[in-house]
C-alpha cells in the first residue's frame, strides 16, 4: 500500500468519530514501542494501536459497552 492509499484508509476510520460524543479518552502502552488510544463515544468505543515502524494505526470498533470506564484509573 503506498502513502496516499494508507492515508486514506487511516481518515476512513478517524471518519467514523463524526457525528459522535466523545464521552472519554485515554492512552495505554502495548508491548514494546507500541501505544493504544482509547475514544469512548456515545455509540461505542474506538481503540486505534500505534507502533513506532507502522504506517498507519490499527483500529478497532467496539459498538457494545460504552460506558467502559477508564482502565488506567
Amino acid at each position: 500500500m503506498n502513502g496516499g492509499s494508507q492515508a486514506e484508509e487511516c481518515q476512513k476510520e478517524l471518519d467514523k468519530l463524526k457525528g459522535r460524543k466523545v464521552l472519554n479518552s485515554w492512552f495505554k502502552t502495548y508491548g514494546n514501542n507500541c501505544w493504544r488510544l482509547y475514544i469512548a463515544t456515545d455509540r461505542g468505543k474506538m481503540v486505534m494501536t500505534f507502533c513506532q515502524d507502522w504506517s498507519c494505526p490499527v483500529v478497532e470498533h467496539h459498538e457494545a459497552r460504552h460506558d467502559e470506564e477508564n482502565p488506567g484509573d
